[in-house]
């Protein structure tokens, strides 16, 4: 796997603010793992996590916002960064 792209309410994964039951799955520690095993790039497309308040802290700064909820591992990309994923792998799997 060359890497996950978050976008529209996927983005929704990378918030740092994200705290589910204690007896269900934390999807955003379940990416991290993946991410720490095996490598994988987790991009966030920028305009899909700004539109829905989800942000680095370099975005907080740059749109006056006191705080932030988007760190490392999580990437805010564009959706450049899908295209590149998409010519170094032989498929795309979308969830909708």
């Amino acid at each position: 796997m060359a890497g996950v792209f978050f976008f529209q309410e996927g983005i929704h994964n990378a918030s740092s603010l994200m705290t589910p039951p204690q007896d269900e799955l934390n999807m955003r520690d379940a990416w991290i793992a993946l991410h720490h095993e095996h490598g994988v790039t987790l991009d966030v497309c920028i305009a899909a996590a700004l539109r829905r308040g989800v942000m680095s802290e370099a975005e907080a700064k740059r749109h006056g916002q006191a705080h932030f909820n988007l760190d490392a591992p999580f990437e805010l990309t564009g959706l450049g960064q899908l295209l590149t994923l998409q010519q170094r792998c032989d498929r795309l799997i979308t969830f909708a």
